[in-house]
Parts: structure tokens; C-alpha cells; sequence
């Protein structure tokens, strides 16, 4: 379970809302799945203010133990 990162703007708890994938560029469907092979895709953990809706992102896989992941 992460550790407990606190909102940069009002200091509330922030919740981890899971390790989320980013595409990069557009959705070839002409090509289908073959033509994803060859995009860029990023996956980030991202965490959520309930109070002020602030989100933060972490590169997935980097920093984990700073955070206590």
C-alpha cells in the first residue's frame, strides 16, 4: 500500500487511484494492435486530492520506495 503524500495545495491526504497507461500520437485502426507495437506509451501512478481535485502523476517504477510503494 503507498505511503500517505499530502495535496501540495491544501495538504489533505491524497488517494492513489492506480498505475495508469498514456498512449502517445494517434490510434491507427487501419492497422489495428500491430500498428500499438510502434507507439509510445507511458504508465504513471496517479494520485488525487478529494478536497481540491489536484492530481499527481510519478513515473511508475521510479522514486517507489521514496513513496512507499
Amino acid at each position: 500500500m503507498p505511503r500517505s503524500l499530502d495535496c501540495l495545495r491544501c495538504r489533505t491526504s491524497l488517494q492513489y487511484m492506480g498505475t495508469k497507461k498514456f498512449h502517445e500520437g494517434t490510434r491507427w485502426s487501419v492497422f489495428g494492435d500491430l500498428a500499438e507495437l510502434f507507439e509510445n506509451r507511458e504508465q504513471y501512478d496517479v494520485y488525487m486530492c478529494p478536497q481540491c481535485g489536484k492530481v499527481e502523476m510519478f513515473v511508475d517504477g521510479v522514486g517507489d520506495a521514496m513513496r512507499g510503494e
